[in-house]
């Protein structure tokens, strides 16, 4: 049986950007893709703002298959994922040719659009269900037997088919947060199961370095102060959801402006006060433990601080 061809226009946009590789991501990249060769689902675990859903884009995008994308949250129905029922069609024939004689005959058809579930599997995408764990239990439970079995189930009977069997080149790759987070539900022992978990803890500061370089256009050297920066309130401040992603938008607002990572310059701190102040207050609930928290930290930067070196990423499969 022929397989269709894969529109052009389902294709996500990759926004083509610089890269940073090291030896750690490298490894974790070329051992997810052998797995997914291997037709086994890849889940990425980590706190938010390291980068799960970058790494996962990457890893999807170097499978060369077009790539479909899915953000979970608790809206989201089983609808959602494999497809709906979206109009009727009524047709009426009357016959009167025999003027004595009225024949009416009624057809009707249900049309039905796969969701994008049942599309990635139907066309051989790569998709990837980004923070799919703050999907209900009720949605995501149509993805056992994907899985496992590479089959979708149709309960409806509008759907015109019971099942769905995947396309050769079909790939899933999930992200998700700890459970711990707000708005996450606990994904199912039944569904880990079935996939290979990355648990990422944390990058070295050396790799979060490279990436704000990279991703922002700053030096090395500069990247470097940025990251210890982020991590220095960090540690100051536990509960501080400052992450990679606050150094990153540190880093793009200040090559944007022009402004120099110095400690000194009255243009750089408002940025980072900016920047910082918000998330360091949710962290701690105190605007006063917040200026102290970053005066401390600005203090260290201007002493020339080495990178804080948190506990290195944790890769488990």
């Amino acid at each position: 049986m022929a397989q269709p061809e894969c529109p052009a226009d389902f294709r996500l946009p990759m926004q083509e950007r610089p890269l940073f590789e090291d030896d750690e991501i490298v490894s974790l990249q070329s051992r997810a893709m052998a797995y997914l060769a291997a037709d086994v689902p890849v889940h990425l675990r980590g706190p938010a703002g390291m980068g799960k859903t970058t790494l996962a884009l990457r890893i999807a995008g170097r499978l060369g298959r077009p790539v479909s994308f899915l953000t979970g949250d608790r809206w989201l129905t089983r609808e959602d994922l494999v497809g709906r029922e979206i109009g009727r069609i009524s047709r009426q024939t009357v016959d009167a040719y025999v003027s004595r004689v009225r024949r009416t005959e009624t057809q009707e058809r249900t049309d039905w659009q796969d969701a994008i579930l049942a599309d990635a599997m139907r066309l051989g995408h790569t998709l990837v269900y980004d923070e799919f764990t703050r999907a209900p239990p009720t949605a995501n439970a149509v993805l056992l037997p994907v899985l496992e079995e590479r089959v979708l189930v149709f309960h409806d009977a509008r759907a015109g088919r019971q099942r769905l069997e995947a396309h050769p080149d079909f790939r899933m790759l999930l992200t998700s947060n700890p459970h711990e987070y707000v708005g996450v539900e606990h994904p199912p022992d039944a569904l880990i199961d079935r996939v290979v978990t990355f648990d990422l803890d944390g990058m070295p500061a050396e790799t979060e370095s490279g990436i704000v370089a990279a991703r922002t256009g700053l030096d090395r050297a500069k990247a470097a102060q940025l990251v210890t920066l982020v991590r220095s309130l960090r540690r100051i401040l536990p509960g501080t959801p400052a992450s990679l992603r606050t150094a990153l938008l540190l880093g793009r607002l200040l090559a944007a402006q022009k402004v120099e990572v110095d400690a000194r310059d009255s243009r750089f701190v408002q940025i980072c006060v900016d920047v910082l102040r918000s998330r360091s207050v949710r962290g701690s609930g105190s605007a006063d433990g917040f200026e102290a928290a970053l005066k401390t930290a600005l203090d260290g930067l201007r002493a020339g601080d080495a990178p804080a070196s948190d506990a290195p990423m944790q890769v488990a499969s």
